[in-house]
């Protein structure tokens, strides 16, 4: 085909019509990158993955992405020798809701059968991660976990393994004072699902146009009786709400005191033909790039591969960073950018540099890739060391940053004062959001993250070997826990929930647990 370019490297996909593993490669063409592959059963396909082929390689170039690590994977995940330490866990509760979104494929309806497994089965997977260090955070998921009548029961099982949870939640319940003054009790934290402003959006993407309300006064119940900040996750799609996130963003910036991170998932067509469709094309990380920057007219809110912050972690341990969530992840997984608030509105960070980020991200790799194995070789818990590690990374990153800094937007009062203030106070162990609020105009700032979610038409090899996330269940073959990345999952969760329930069975609604029977576990998760 005229203007193609196949990307170096080869890896593995999953073939949409057999779901065999087969060979695949990036196509790159003038319209986008398309994910090529070659099932020897079913012939040649090919799906797009990106619709802005220039970014989707500044993205590896930037990161300084070896293809090479593809090859590790081989989608096998029952057969996989990698150990892998997610930062993050999710663990499903049930495949009830309240809801029936077209767009979903984890409830009832889209299943044919009822997933709620008991308190036993949940007791020992929590039994076994209160045993990992560090203990990872658990997301309880779903369907819509609020609908398990245990679920106080659940969130106490961890809190007793010193385990901590979050809940993913549509938020329909938490409309119900009563209820949500109760969960916010138990100190949990919320990633509530908030697809914008416009009725018509929740009929199209929902099913009910009614549904928005209910989700407004849930984040005022938050309001009220969390003392907590919280996370705002919004689905987002070409044709359906694409127009509505300046004011999206507007609600984010008056809720600022409630919400610490702003998530959006871009959403894609895999459903079966016929069942469901958005409009037009599908949305792609860099639709969702492009839909984000334009809420914001003369700005320039730039993303970057949120993988990158690896090359400062180990800087950020002798600061009391010891693990950022995305990481490591591939270049062409998690982006992100981030607001600040100027008071009034939110505004790109880079509205106080000098210097946009697509030029200082090389400098600052380069910078890490120098200091690194000298920050690597310190321990930050050795009073001494960490105070070598802290003036090695203020040598390595401040004078970048200072040349980079706008400082007549950023600093209040005399300057140099101020600078002063601010090294001075990260030099004793203040945190860093403390000295920006004191001593700054950068208030209130928020990370903006996109979420690809990879299905079926884009899973490949190169993104699952770092992936930062995963599910954790028990294997009901072995009955040993088990890991799955994340989106992996997609591939194995209709045929798991069906084995786990006919090992374990399904708590029938309404009926009374007795307490949860704990029972050993294995010492050590295996990937499946």
């Amino acid at each position: 085909m005229a203007n193609d370019m196949t990307a170096q490297s080869t890896v593995l996909s999953i073939c949409q019509h057999c779901r065999a593993s087969v060979p695949a490669e990036h196509v790159i063409r003038d319209d986008g990158v398309y994910l090529r592959k070659h099932c020897p059963k079913c012939g040649d396909s090919e799906q797009l993955v990106s619709s802005d082929p220039a970014r989707w390689r500044w993205k590896r170039e930037v990161y300084q992405y070896d293809p090479s690590v593809a090859k590790v994977c081989s989608l096998h995940c029952s057969a996989c020798g990698v150990k892998h330490n997610p930062k993050l866990l999710f663990l499903d509760l049930t495949n009830r809701c309240n809801l029936n979104c077209p767009i979903c494929l984890a409830n009832i309806p889209s299943m044919g059968f009822e997933f709620s497994p008991p308190l036993s089965y949940i007791e020992r997977i929590f039994a076994e991660l209160g045993k990992w260090s560090p203990r990872p955070r658990v997301e309880l998921f779903g369907g819509e976990p609020t609908m398990r009548e245990d679920l106080f029961d659940i969130i106490e099982i961890a809190r007793r393994h010193g385990v901590p949870v979050s809940i993913v939640t549509n938020g329909v319940r938490l409309a119900d004072e009563e209820f949500a003054q109760k969960l916010c009790a138990t100190g949990v934290d919320f990633l509530v699902a908030f697809d914008g402003n416009d009725p018509e959006t929740y009929r199209r993407m929902r099913g009910t146009a009614a549904i928005l309300h209910k989700k407004l006064q849930a984040i005022e119940n938050i309001r009220k009786y969390s003392k907590r900040k919280h996370t705002l996750v919004c689905t987002l799609a070409r044709n359906l709400n694409d127009a509505g996130m300046r004011d999206h963003f507007a609600f984010a910036h008056a809720n600022r005191a409630l919400f610490r991170r702003l998530f959006f998932i871009p959403l894609t067509e895999t459903w079966e033909e016929g069942a469901y469709h958005t409009g037009g094309a599908m949305t792609t990380p860099e639709d969702a790039e492009h839909i984000l920057e334009a809420a914001f007219p003369g700005e320039n809110l730039e993303f970057f591969p949120a993988g990158m912050l690896a090359y400062v972690l180990p800087a950020l341990r002798f600061f009391g960073t010891e693990r950022i969530r995305f990481a490591g992840v591939h270049p062409n997984c998690e982006s992100a950018a981030f607001l600040v608030s100027d008071g009034e509105k939110y505004v790109p960070l880079t509205h106080f540099l000098k210097r946009p980020l697509r030029e200082l991200l090389p400098e600052i790799v380069n910078r890490a890739k120098r200091v690194n194995p000298r920050l690597q070789a310190l321990d930050p818990k050795k009073w001494f060391q960490r105070w070598r590690g802290r003036l090695l990374a203020f040598r390595t990153y401040v004078p970048l940053l200072l040349r980079a800094a706008n400082f007549k937007r950023i600093l209040k009062g005399n300057r140099l004062l101020a600078i002063l203030r601010i090294l001075g106070g990260l030099m004793i162990g203040h945190k860093f959001s403390r000295q920006l609020q004191r001593h700054t105009n950068v208030q209130d700032g928020v990370p903006v993250v996109i979420l690809p979610f990879e299905e079926w038409h884009s899973l490949e090899s190169g993104r699952m070997r770092n992936c930062s996330a995963a599910f954790v269940y028990l294997d009901p073959e072995t009955d040993e826990l088990a890991l799955t990345p994340f989106c992996m999952w997609c591939l194995q969760r209709r045929e798991m929930f069906a084995k786990i329930t006919a090992r374990y069975g399904t708590v029938p609604r309404g009926a009374p647990q007795a307490g949860p029977a704990p029972a050993a576990a294995p010492a050590a998760p295996q990937v499946s």
